[in-house]
């Protein structure tokens, strides 16, 4: 899956937010305007009230979340990968480009646009037509933008997206054009050219041979790059450029244009790391060429030069993968988070570019749970230890819930339901949340498995009255143990108003010390912080009952408040027990109140084991239909997991997952690419199927010594939610690197009695490297056979040894057929016949 999401806290409610593809399916809520080539249209609000869904003719689904992320999700098809993206004059497009792989996932951050001061419109009324064209590239698809150099106003352009060429009638006047292409499996380039148009019109060549390559290079030589932005920015706050991703290289025209900067943000990690074995540093740079691109638009910079910082990112209950991304704010609207992959459990260094400020993020997983981190700008020469990100309990936030009422109009929104215990607001998008709103004993309103962005309205009377509202989320993920289920339930007092207003929701908060870096507590106690504070009020809250439970809720055990006021309680977690589950009440002086609950807040020292309560069953899991899951260099493999669930009451929900090595900190994850999807085939048994897509080795594994055996972890929920099973080692699976067979037979023909020389090579997919290649493997036994002409079995006469995946033996040739080598497989790596080789034998 590819993500792309537009942060638009900063952008007024009335700015367009456009996202250009090519075409928008039945499901799209808003957006007037023609589907030809600009895809989804609509302002902010709008797009917020609808809360929007579209699909691209990618195959891209496009939906707004929580008025503040535009989520660009691959559920099906292929993927689009890099992004066009133009910022102009408060409109945001953003067009996907080509075909390439998918990465953890693309953000974008819109800041509000620098106001420009209006200028003389150009009395003109004659227009020339003026023809753009790529050339020296062979062009699928491209963006180009069009700026009037006497004014920096946008000018559009008739493009359709694919293809070199491009039109637009043009009033005499000088022009700076950037074209913006990149396609499947090549370089991304920014090409410009300014030019003016007088008395006729013109081609203006956009000349793909006069590129340059651009990049931040440092003195690290241990270092590579792992992700990078590139764009051009001109006066206004407007701007061009890409959403670029991974180890591609950019090409950019050098340009001397007065006001225009070519900006480059790139993120570098140890050369050969991947999502498996994430780099133990990184570094975050960002550059300006201003006015002027050199014929060389490298910068270099030593390590020395940049701010340092240490970054603790922890686990959640399984120590999987994280991606840390950021993106730099350099005065205008900035365009794409990017990142790279980074341990969890561990502690990442990071060299970062001082002076600038970033705006940052890290996802979880398969990037479903996402928490915004503060912004942070950093000192030459500094070394900073930063504060510790993902640490639990996860729950809500103080950031980000917007319940809110207006005259008789109640809107309940509670998306930020798992924030870290920093208050890193956050949200896991592979959650299910559910409301039920009552007054008075009557139900106002109430919706369950909605997604966390969703949320619910409610017409209420215009009169004082006291509502009860509970709203509770559920998890359960791959990446994470913890945070399972969270339910806030509420009393509150509320009247109408003729201006919008936040409920007056009171919110807990917990805080635990001595966690370790899978938020787990050991033998010794811990110290349970929480406090309480109502939402847009002057009220005065208290903490009146803190608990805690070990066995999911079941039962619960009182917590002895040491204050009233600055709540906090010692527990020693039994030896026993895995995990922790959280629950406090507190009310305030406005007659309201709050019980929260946190299932499974942080884990305990006791062993994960394989969960089995009630009645649910698993069954019939079979992965890649019984085989093997054979594993080739290419990009963009995938394949399907399927089992049975059962129970009396129904099945609710299930998935999987594969993993190597341990459970608890596995050295490799198969993640499914999004939820399961559980099919009833009756009131009992449903089938629930995983899809494990996108897979491209290099990026995903990383490391050849992760061939061989892996676990499948499988977990079903019952419906009534009393039941459920989890099974950490449901079923052993081969995971293998693809093998490739030659042979040749030689000379040929050759008489009757003479020495035949066969040869061949045995090769193995090469997941660590960045080419693509197979590589020798070597001490294999294979053997060498043979097909007498006019049969169909052929018969082993030898078995040869390979040497770093070399074969050859000699035979005497006695009739005519065909030779080949056969190789039987081991765990790692699959069997493998070549093709028989026909030999004339006089």
């Amino acid at each position: 899956m590819v993500r792309l999401a537009v942060l638009a806290g900063a952008v007024a409610t009335a700015s367009a937010l456009v996202v250009s593809g090519v075409g928008v399916g039945a499901e799209s809520a808003a957006g007037s305007e023609s589907a030809q080539g600009r895809g989804v249209v609509g302002t902010v609000a709008q797009m917020k009230d609808a809360r929007d869904v579209a699909r691209l003719a990618t195959g891209e689904r496009v939906e707004l979340v929580d008025g503040k992320y535009l989520d660009i999700a691959q559920r099906d098809g292929q993927d689009a990968g890099h992004y066009a993206i133009t910022s102009t004059d408060g409109s945001i497009g953003v067009r996907p480009m080509g075909r390439q792989r998918p990465t953890a996932g693309t953000r974008m951050r819109v800041d509000a646009t620098p106001a420009v001061a209006p200028m003389a419109a150009v009395q003109t009324t004659t227009t020339y037509s003026v023809k753009f064209s790529i050339t020296n590239a062979d062009v699928t698809t491209k963006s180009i933008a069009l700026w009037n150099r006497s004014n920096w106003a946008a000018v559009p352009v008739d493009d359709d997206g694919y293809g070199p060429d491009a039109t637009a009638k043009l009033a005499p006047g000088s022009y700076f054009a950037v074209a913006l292409h990149s396609d499947y499996g090549q370089p991304s380039y920014l090409l410009t050219r300014a030019f003016t148009v007088t008395t006729s019109g013109l081609t203006v060549k956009l000349d793909q041979k006069l590129a340059k390559e651009t990049a931040i290079r440092t003195d690290d030589t241990t270092a590579a790059r792992a992700a990078a932005a590139v764009w051009i920015s001109v006066p206004g706050g407007n701007l061009a450029g890409f959403a670029g991703r991974g180890m591609d290289k950019v090409y950019t025209t050098p340009f001397s244009v007065a006001g225009a900067s070519l900006r480059v943000h790139e993120v570098l990690t140890e050369k050969g790391s991947s999502a498996s074995a994430p780099s133990p540093y990184r570094y975050d740079l960002t550059h300006s060429f201003n006015n002027t691109v050199p014929s060389s638009p490298i910068a270099s910079v030593t390590q020395a030069s940049l701010a340092k910082a240490t970054t603790p990112i922890r686990a959640q209950g399984v120590a999987m993968r994280a991606y840390l991304q950021t993106v730099p704010q350099t005065g205008e609207w900035t365009g794409a988070f990017i990142g790279d992959w980074v341990k969890t459990g561990a502690t990442t260094t990071e060299y970062v570019t001082p002076g600038i400020s970033y705006s940052r993020l890290v996802d979880y997983g398969t990037g479903d749970h996402s928490l915004l981190l503060p912004d942070r700008t950093l000192a030459a020469g500094t070394t900073t230890a930063g504060p510790t990100v993902g640490a639990a309990p996860f729950g809500p936030g103080p950031a980000g819930n917007r319940s809110t009422r207006s005259s008789t109009k109640m809107s309940l929104t509670e998306s930020a339901t798992l924030s870290d215990a920093a208050g890193n607001p956050g949200t896991d998008g592979h959650s299910m949340s559910s409301y039920l709103l009552t007054s008075g004993g009557q139900t106002l309103a109430s919706a369950d498995g909605l997604s966390p962005y969703s949320g619910l309205s409610a017409t209420v009377p215009s009169t004082t009255a006291t509502y009860q509202l509970t709203h509770t989320v559920t998890r359960r993920t791959g990446y994470s143990r913890l945070s399972t289920l969270v339910r806030n339930e509420w009393t509150f007092t509320s009247t109408g108003s003729s201006t919008s207003r936040a409920l007056p929701l009171i919110d807990t908060s917990f805080a635990v010390s001595a966690l370790n870096a899978r938020n787990a507590a050991g033998t010794a106690p811990v110290t349970v912080d929480v406090t309480a504070a109502t939402r847009d009020s002057e009220a005065v809250e208290t903490v009146t009952a803190l608990e805690y439970s070990t066995d999911d809720g079941t039962t619960w055990t009182q917590l002895p408040l040491t204050t009233t006021t600055d709540t906090a309680a010692t527990l020693t977690v039994p030896i026993t027990a895995a995990y922790v589950s959280l629950r406090a009440t507190a009310v305030n002086d406005e007659g309201g109140s709050v019980r929260r609950t946190v299932i499974r807040a942080f884990g305990g020292p006791g062993i994960q084991g394989d969960e089995q309560v009630g009645t649910t069953k698993i069954s019939n899991l079979v992965v890649n239909g019984g085989k093997p899951v054979v594993l080739t260099t290419d990009e963009l493999q995938e394949f399907k997991a399927t089992f049975t669930a059962t129970d009396p009451s129904g099945i609710a929900e299930g998935d999987l997952f594969l993993y190597h090595g341990s459970y608890g900190a596995p050295d490799g994850v198969l993640l499914g690419s999004w939820p399961a999807t559980c099919t009833a085939q009756s009131a009992t048994t449903s089938i629930c199927e995983t899809q494990l897509a996108y897979i491209w080795p290099r990026s995903t594994l990383g490391l050849n010594s992760l061939a061989g055996t892996w676990k499948v972890a499988a977990w079903a929920w019952s419906k009534d939610g009393t039941s459920h099973t989890d099974l950490h080692a449901a079923q052993s699976v081969l995971v293998q690197r693809q093998s490739q067979l030659t042979v040749n037979a030689s000379p040929e023909p050759i008489a009757k009695g003479k020495t035949l020389t066969v040869t061949g090579t045995l090769t193995q997919a090469n997941w660590q490297s960045d080419t693509k290649a197979y590589v020798g493997y070597g001490s294999q036994s294979v053997k060498l056979q043979f097909r007498k002409k006019g049969t169909t079995t052929y018969k082993t006469v030898k078995t040869v040894m390979s040497f770093a995946g070399a074969l050859k033996t000699t035979v005497t040739a006695s009739t005519d057929g065909y030779w080949r080598f056969s190789f039987a497989g081991t765990t790692t790596t699959p069997a493998v016949s070549a093709a028989g080789d026909y030999v004339d034998v006089r």
